[in-house]
């Protein structure tokens, strides 16, 4: 099958399961308003998305922009109110990142033109930049979250690698991962992919009545937005990292996709014979950490359990009362020094203070 044509069918059968399918997402289909709150809506979203699973983010996400709905009150916010806002996700470091860069847009942004083909696309209302390198110019923002923004809160066509994308691009177009679960062909082959996909998902639909059940849903044509959100879909639902549903994958009934059931479950078996259980010990304590009972714990782990400790103590706790709280086998003695490096990183960060000889999440 030529590249022009395996292009031209991908396209087709990934809208066709789209308008299916499609989950229903609270930072999908945002209201058509004020172009800084969508941005900003989409900004919080994706940040919470990096390394939390959807479910777990859901819940949070509402309850953060009850707490701050606009993108001047995250700015304003203390690192003790973001931090409270978001518990739950893990990761607390991503919360003061974004808060930061919320900082950021309001202090720096600049109205800009930027381009996409042959058409220059003014953003619409000050208060958000639109520009890909404006965005990434924005600290905690990369490629993909300030291409995410653009398509999704400003629906400019703009290719982009998250994970699903990444999985389902290389599992058509190349073919299914290597034996130890690497990928053969970097981002920068598969970009190129994706602008061709996009180019094609985005062509005029045919003469006609828009395919249903999608009309019904957005009453409008699909958009970069919509194409992006069916790629993210499908990785999630349907090519998965570890059992992708081929009984169900359309891409392989039409001989689409280059990695088969056969040739993926041939790769996961070699990777099986590979594993070294020594090794992947080995491996995995060079991130520091340490050992309870039989279990390796990193560090980042119990940084997370030091925050989560705080949010129920706004008196503070002790250097020994939060060792208790994080560790089971807490040992004064054994473990002090330990726990100390850990909080003074932390505190480092700006992500807990001191007060009275307690540590506390800071206002």
């Amino acid at each position: 099958m030529q590249k022009k044509e395996r292009v031209r069918l991908f396209v087709q059968e990934i809208w066709s399961w789209y308008e299916n399918h499609k989950r229903i997402l609270p930072w999908r289909d945002l209201p058509d308003t004020d172009p800084t709150t969508r941005a900003y809506s989409v900004m919080v979203s994706e940040i919470m998305l990096q390394q939390t699973q959807v479910p777990r983010v859901v819940i949070t996400y509402r309850n953060f922009l009850e707490r701050f709905p606009s993108i001047a009150d995250l700015a304003d916010a203390s690192n003790k109110e973001v931090l409270m806002a978001w518990r739950g996700m893990g990761y607390n470091s991503r919360a003061l990142r974004l808060r930061d860069a919320a900082k950021t847009i309001l202090g720096n942004y600049e109205l800009r033109i930027t381009n996409y083909g042959n058409s220059a696309i003014r953003n619409p209302q000050p208060g958000f930049p639109c520009d890909l390198e404006d965005l990434m110019n924005i600290p905690g923002i990369g490629h993909y979250t300030a291409a995410a923004i653009r398509n999704f809160a400003f629906n400019i066509p703009t290719p982009c690698i998250d994970t699903n994308i990444r999985r389902i691009l290389h599992r058509t177009f190349v073919g299914a991962e290597n034996v130890d679960g690497s990928w053969e062909k970097d981002d920068r082959y598969l970009l190129e992919i994706a602008e061709e996909v996009l180019d094609e998902a985005l062509k005029p639909p045919p003469p006609g009545p828009l395919p249903q059940p999608f009309a019904a849903a957005t009453g409008r044509e699909r958009g970069s937005a919509d194409w992006h959100a069916a790629l993210m879909d499908y990785g999630s639902l349907v090519q998965t990292k570890r059992n992708p549903k081929w009984g169900i994958c359309p891409l392989t009934r039409a001989g689409i996709m280059r990695t088969t059931k056969k040739n993926f479950e041939l790769r996961i078996a070699d990777y099986g014979k590979l594993r070294n259980p020594k090794s992947e010990i080995r491996n995995q304590r060079r991130e520091p950490g340490r050992t309870v009972g039989s279990t390796f714990i990193p560090n980042r782990i119990f940084r997370g359990r030091v925050v989560e400790a705080l949010r129920d103590a706004p008196r503070g706790l002790t250097l020994h009362e939060i060792g208790k709280q994080i560790a089971i086998d807490w040992d004064p003695e054994e473990h002090q020094r330990w726990l100390k490096t850990i909080l003074d990183q932390l505190t480092c960060e700006t992500m807990l203070g001191t007060k009275k000889g307690k540590y506390v999440l800071p206002s």
